[in-house]
């Protein structure tokens, strides 16, 4: 953990002295939330300026708690950004869980109860509340919706939230002409069968009159 301290192998990439919202991710996902930045119209200098700061982790595990605890000093919130489960998430929360209220932002993830009480155990359905699926990889598109309805939550000037509005717009008029696109040519039909260069296109064969099993 010092290792990773004193080469600064986590560290926040964009941040500011007004920073309220933070991000943090790590790998894939990192690239896929600057796509989504620069989808919804923020370049770093606007990000610094309506207070967002981002954090990119490239241990994973163990996260390092000093480091984490530093980037989310004086954030309101924090979206944790990954792919699949909550590797960095319940990491976050367990190092910030003993701050105070006053002090302790709001950590989301995966889940989002809206304005009900409690996590993603505490509701009937939690996959009815997924902000950022849990099941399938995530694309620029899913962050960018995330990251602007979280904003917007926060609460942003009429400028950034009419840029959010017109950039998601244009976000759903691509997926939507890709999706026809894909529903008009089709997909490409491929009949199941071993792998080429699979032992298994021969080793099954088995003499004529023979009869194989399995072992």
């Amino acid at each position: 953990l010092a290792y990773i301290r004193a080469n600064r192998l986590n560290y926040n990439v964009i941040e500011g002295p007004n920073d309220r919202f933070g991000l943090i991710t790590s790998g894939k996902a990192y690239n896929d939330t600057r796509q989504a930045l620069h989808d919804l119209g923020l370049d770093d200098d606007t990000c610094r300026r309506i207070g967002i700061r981002l954090h990119k982790v490239n241990v994973v595990w163990p996260l390092e708690a000093q480091v984490a605890r530093e980037f989310a000093k004086g954030l309101q919130e924090i979206l944790v950004v990954e792919e699949k489960r909550q590797i960095i998430e319940y990491q976050v929360k367990e190092e910030l869980y003993n701050w105070r209220p006053d002090v302790r932002p709001n950590v989301l993830g995966k889940f989002d109860a809206g304005d009900a009480d409690g996590g993603e155990w505490s509701v009937p359905n939690p996959s009815d509340h997924w902000l950022l699926r849990p099941q399938a990889d995530l694309t620029p598109a899913i962050i960018a919706r995330a990251i602007a309805k979280r904003l917007k939550k926060l609460g942003v000037d009429s400028d950034i939230a009419a840029r959010l509005d017109a950039r998601l717009a244009i976000i759903d008029a691509k997926e939507a002409s890709l999706k026809a696109e894909e529903q008009t040519a089709g997909g490409a039909d491929r009949t199941p069968w071993f792998c080429s260069g699979c032992p298994h296109n021969t080793s099954t064969r088995v003499p004529e009159g023979s009869r194989a099993v399995g072992g």
